[in-house]
């Protein structure tokens, strides 16, 4: 790839550099002729022509979602098309086989410093539950390649993973199948760029369990970009005042052992934020915010720790993890901080279980400034019907914010005014199905994808069993209003309206559920939903990408998944693409990744999947070793 000049270099709204080099002066002597001048000067606008493709879409994704508001869209994309999207010109490019299950959504880096190499290298980072990091050449796509590794950062820095089965026993949950068979690195995570120009440099911030003997443990750890050697690490520890579920003396101590670190780092300048839920819902556990000041990479500082339940002991007191089905905290752009929390205690004071929490760091200190809580709070913690199943997007240049959870309903929020519990949400509606009495309940995980165009944003949603749903934004000059929104609660598009539905919305199975939600032993089929990301040029050529099962319930069970591709501008018309659906093998993708989006990156697709797992009598999961290996998967045109 063609070096960019740093004087190129620009840093677009989402957080992404986009370079483009200038042409080169010629020699003076060389420039006195006009003639000479006039051909060079088209030879300069041919060669920019010929090159815009590679030149303008070097895009960077850093962190999940591809921007700290989690927007999910890459909107410098300029070589995939809804009109080259097809069977004819894209498909699987290659694999590159890791040693575990990849929970991580792949972070990509264009033109990076990789050491032993001459020359920078495009970069795709990904991390396992087996503790590993890898650093993958993003370009290369030759499948039988044995330079495409650039490093690799394993257990011997990070610790040994934590076996599932010996985890669950451990927290009291034996049965427990909620993340098998290893629990190591399970968070995406954040990438800090300590030099921008071509040959960039930087330091990749990675959160691990482990296990050594009897002792959990989760560290902090800095890995060189350039060589995934360790620059520094720091044990996760902490306590806070309080009454609540595990306390000792007045004191509320972090737990490795029960917690878990589902929820994407966020890196918000020198502060990096790690944010905690529970292992199995097995208490005692809490939601937890870490704040590290990381300026000094080598020795990362805690700055501040926050817990959201400190202060009640019962069955469903406490608890409230913050997970988000692995999203990161949202920020606007004055630097506050959005999450949302699970099922727990709630009063407005020191406890927030199913809300929407609103944190700014204030001299070196986390303070909740403001929150939403749903009116029906202390039914959805008594149901188990978490707000905390979905991430949060802050919609740029705004004043709303974006939330759902088990319910299956999306809320819109004035981030300005949350409400503390005692103001309504702007708009809610419920986007899946809905069944009478006490569920079940089809959820929302992950979280919305955005696509701004002029007047009107697109909010994308896939839920439990339900097809992919587009919704829009608009103006909203009322005086009660927040400047935006959602022009009708029934969706604008979906998918479900294609012209071959069943098989362009779910899974290609004869019993799509459309209609049946009331059987009670019917297989719940389409859990956890799909997980989204969108590519665009700007306001056109928009694509959605959805990583889903492709025809069984992934919950507590690996399977196969499948990628989709539809027209971002209107999700009802027919697919433009999918991995089981070209008639070749080749392209099918793999087992499905819980709750990890693809990655889009200058004209290439990037999307995690699973190892095969098989289960013996007794419930334990185990990794099949001759079925589908885990693997990071490149889709590209061909």
């Amino acid at each position: 790839m063609a070096e960019l000049a740093d004087a190129a270099d620009s840093k677009s709204a989402e957080g992404n550099l986009v370079g483009v080099r200038p042409p080169l002066p010629a020699p003076r002597s060389f420039m006195k002729s006009g003639a000479v001048r006039l051909v060079l000067g088209k030879f300069c606008l041919l060669a920019i022509l010929l090159n815009g493709i590679s030149l303008a879409a070097q895009v960077d994704v850093l962190t999940r979602h591809n921007d700290t508001a989690r927007t999910g869209a890459n909107l410098h994309e300029v070589q995939l098309k809804p009109s080259n999207v097809n069977n004819e010109h894209f498909g699987k490019l290659a694999s590159r086989t890791v040693d575990g299950d990849i929970y991580a959504q792949p972070l990509i880096l264009m033109h990076t410093k990789i050491k032993g190499r001459s020359a920078p290298v495009d970069t795709a980072i990904v991390a396992t539950e087996h503790n590993s990091v890898y650093a993958f050449d993003a370009e290369d796509v030759n499948q039988e390649s044995t330079s495409a590794l650039l490093w690799h950062t394993g257990s011997d820095v990070f610790g040994p993973p934590a076996d599932s089965t010996e985890l669950a026993n451990d927290v009291g949950s034996p049965k427990c199948v909620d993340l098998t068979t290893e629990v190591g690195i399970t968070s995406t995570p954040a990438i800090q760029l300590t030099s921008r120009s071509s040959g960039k440099e930087g330091v990749v911030f990675v959160v691990a369990k482990s296990k050594s003997g009897d002792d959990y443990s989760y560290k902090l750890v800095a890995l060189s970009l350039a060589s995934g050697e360790k620059i520094g690490e720091v044990e996760i520890e902490g306590q806070v005042a309080g009454t609540g579920a595990g306390a000792v003396d007045g004191k509320i101590e972090f737990d490795p052992m029960y917690q878990l670190n589902r929820v994407a780092l966020l890196l918000q300048g020198n502060t990096l934020y790690i944010l905690f839920g529970g292992h199995c819902d097995a208490v005692p556990y809490h939601g937890w915010v870490f704040a590290y000041n990381v300026k000094n990479p080598k020795a990362p500082k805690l700055l501040d720790v926050w817990c959201d339940t400190p202060d009640v002991v019962g069955k469903r007191e406490s608890r409230a993890g913050i997970w988000m089905s692995g999203e990161g905290p949202a920020v606007d752009e004055a630097g506050a901080l959005y999450f949302a929390t699970g099922d727990g205690t709630y009063d407005g004071v020191r406890d927030f279980g199913d809300s929407v929490v609103k944190i700014k760091l204030v001299h070196g200190k986390m303070k909740v400034t403001d929150w939403f809580t749903p009116a029906n709070q202390e039914y959805l913690k008594i149901h188990d019907v978490d707000l905390g199943s979905g991430g949060v997007v802050a919609v740029p240049h705004s004043k709303v914010l974006l939330a759902g959870g088990k319910e299956g309903r999306l809320y819109l929020i004035n981030r300005a005014a949350m409400g503390k519990g005692a103001v309504p949400e702007l708009q809610s509606f419920q986007v899946t199905h809905v069944t009478p009495g006490h569920g079940p309940y089809y959820n929302l995980h992950g979280s919305g994808v955005l696509w701004t165009r002029g007047a009107e944003t697109f909010v994308y949603i896939s839920g439990e069993e339900n097809p992919i749903r587009q919704y829009r934004l608009v103006a909203d000059a009322s005086p009660h209003g927040a400047g935006l929104k959602f022009e009708s609660e029934q969706p604008y598009k979906d998918s479900s309206n294609c012209s071959t539905a069943p098989y362009c919305v779910s899974a290609a199975y004869p019993n799509f559920p459309q209609g049946e939600f009331d059987l009670p032993k019917r297989d719940r089929v389409y859990m956890p939903g799909g997980f989204m990301s969108l590519s665009a040029n700007g306001t056109s050529d928009g694509i959605l990408w959805v990583a889903m099962p492709y025809a069984e319930e992934a919950n507590h069970n690996t399977v196969r998944g499948v990628l989709r591709a539809l027209d971002a501008s209107d999700v009802s018309k027919d697919e433009l693409w999918d991995s089981e659906s070209t008639g070749d093998d080749k392209d099918r993708l793999g087992q499905f990744a819980k709750f990890n989006p693809p990655t889009i990156a200058n004209g290439k697709v990037y999307v995690a999947t699973f190892q095969e797992e098989s289960v013996s009598d007794d419930g334990t999961h185990k990794k099949a070793e001759d079925g589908d290996q885990p693997a990071l998967v490149i889709y590209g045109l061909k």
